[in-house]
């Protein structure tokens, strides 16, 4: 049940972290030993972000702390706390060592890392209520619930690894350019040489361009269903008239600038008012019950 419900949820994230592996083999030549070779890079990368070292790395990225005053620890933890019982009623699977930690931001955000970490900011701690806050951590749990954080560590690794594999080309294509650029006066030969190695940087640049477009329109649809889902999560948990309060605050501070299309289909949220409107209607089927 939640193996299939983390496929269900992800498909587009694993579709796209396996389009990952495929395209390392091919440029390892399309061996065995190359898959292999693969597979182990890998699979160690996976292991190590899925780690306890791999999730505080990333909290040490993200500068996340421990509520460390006593106030923080008074207020916070008593929230973070009722919240996550609820929601290891519906899923008595979900980690016990889940832990609630702070990042030291004035801007309004919270977000889910790894398996363990929920982390909130200075700004969403002093803006929203202690209730808006309950809504906003059964969100994030509902990350926790299906996968999604584990699934975008997929992505990560693919499109690290992929960038190095790019690199690497880049650095062999411009040192055979530099090569054909010094013997190119010489002979005829040299000359094509030079010019094929032209156009093989050039479509190595442009595929990367294409790959790299396609990859994040891509991954934010799946996001996209990803934040619906967890917003579902929270309703279930009995906070959706919460998490809906705090969506009219964030939609009233949020800047309603004009973007392009490419903007919006890159966008890894849906927009607000859909967000509320999903959530009003969960509301309403619940009354009409």
């Amino acid at each position: 049940m939640e193996t299939r419900r983390f496929l269900r949820s992800n498909i587009l994230y694993i579709l796209w972290f396996i389009f990952y592996i495929l395209f390392a083999w091919l440029l390892l030549g399309a061996t065995l030993i190359g898959f292999a070779i693969v597979v182990i890079i890998y699979g160690v990368s996976i292991v190590i972000a899925l780690s306890p070292i791999g999730e505080g790395l990333l909290r040490l990225i993200e500068n996340c702390r421990e509520p460390a005053t006593e106030e923080e620890r008074r207020y916070l933890m008593p929230l973070f706390e009722e919240v996550f019982e609820s929601a290891k009623e519906i899923n008595p699977k979900l980690s016990s060592k889940m832990k609630l930690y702070i990042m030291d931001a004035m801007y309004v955000n919270a977000f889910a890392i790894g398996r363990h970490t929920i982390a909130i900011t200075r700004g969403a701690i002093s803006t929203f209520t202690a209730d808006e806050l309950k809504g906003i951590l059964a969100h994030e749990l509902g990350h926790m619930n299906f996968g999604h954080t584990k699934a975008l560590l997929l992505s990560v690794i693919g499109n690290m690894f992929f960038s190095l594999i790019v690199w690497f080309l880049r650095l062999i294509l411009r040192f055979l350019q530099f090569i054909a650029n010094l013997v190119s006066e010489f002979n005829l030969s040299a000359i094509i040489f030079s010019i094929i190695i032209f156009i093989m940087q050039w479509v190595v640049e442009i595929t990367t361009f294409l790959f790299i477009n396609l990859n994040q329109i891509t991954l934010a649809l799946n996001s996209r269903y990803n934040e619906t889902q967890a917003d579902t999560f929270a309703y279930e948990m009995g906070y959706g008239r919460e998490l809906i309060a705090s969506m009219y605050i964030l939609q009233k501070i949020s800047m309603n600038a004009d973007v392009t299309i490419f903007e919006r289909l890159k966008s890894s949220h849906p927009h607000i008012a859909q967000r509320i409107g999903h959530l009003e209607r969960l509301e309403d089927e619940y009354i009409a019950e």
